[in-house]
């Protein structure tokens, strides 16, 4: 239903213009891009490893009480790296109250919340590059929590998460938000899970290639898992358990994924 991005975004179809016309200019661009993604991945808060051991031990229900304590060092300790965690933070918080049919109005809260966040983070440039895919996704939870403006919030959600990719396609978070959305499209509507490989794939390479791909990035932690998703979602049990092998690697503590193996062998065997 909705088209993949297999032509270059519009900046590079115009690069050979803009360089005939500004090459220092255009390079100066580009390196300064690739340098504040970068820094963006480079940057880490107190409270990664912690949110990590939380995520992995399936407590995300609780994150409520995270956003409660980020906000109380922002106080003593304000800083960007300590708001964009808030924002990610609450962006969790806020799919799992939804799944959980939480109350409306601690969603609309952390909702009021992290656009508020993101109203601060669009004004700082080394997390600019991000933000719109942010935004998307705020739009899909507007129709998940209020069900009768699904017509306008949904269709808007995608419009801006193609012009995310569009315009930062080195941002491994706008990536690994066109794969949410295009996951939880597809598991509401049916389906293949292609688009949503492909984009996760996307985003965990280039995580990569920033060498973003610790222990302790539960967001990268998080692009995996759904990615051996949606492995499942198209019945390619070996491919997702190749995926599970993968976040083992990377943290052997995390015991559920052993189970989603086992079942996934089962399932090869039927």
């Amino acid at each position: 239903m909705y088209a993949t991005h297999s032509s270059p975004p519009l900046l590079l179809k115009n690069i050979p213009y803009f360089c005939a016309m500004n090459q220092l200019k255009i390079v100066a661009y580009c390196l300064s891009f690739l340098l504040a993604i970068n820094q963006v991945q480079a940057q880490s808060t107190s409270f990664d490893c912690e949110l990590t051991r939380s995520y992995i031990n399936q407590n995300v229900g609780q994150w409520g009480g995270f956003v409660t304590k980020i906000s109380h060092e922002m106080t003593v300790n304000p800083s960007p790296e300590l708001l964009f965690t808030r924002m990610l933070v609450r962006h969790f918080y806020i799919a799992q109250l939804l799944f959980n049919k939480g109350s409306s109005k601690a969603i609309s809260a952390q909702m009021a919340g992290m656009n508020a966040d993101l109203d601060a983070l669009e004004k700082i440039p080394l997390y600019t590059p991000h933000c719109l895919a942010f935004r998307a996704t705020l739009n899909s939870y507007s129709a998940l929590n209020n069900p009768f403006t699904a017509v306008y919030y949904l269709p808007k959600s995608f419009s801006l998460i193609k012009t995310a990719v569009e315009q930062s396609p080195l941002s491994p978070y706008a990536w690994a938000e066109y794969g949410n959305l295009e996951y939880g499209y597809r598991e509401f509507l049916g389906g293949n899970f292609n688009d949503a490989i492909t984009y996760y794939k996307k985003s965990l390479a280039l995580f990569e290639q920033q060498k973003a791909n610790t222990p302790c990035n539960w967001y990268y932690v998080n692009t995996l898992l759904f990615l051996a998703k949606s492995y499942e979602g198209n019945k390619n049990y070996k491919e997702a358990n190749v995926v599970y092998d993968r976040m083992l690697q990377l943290i052997p503590t995390y015991e559920a994924i052993l189970r989603w193996k086992q079942n996934n062998v089962q399932r090869m065997t039927k």
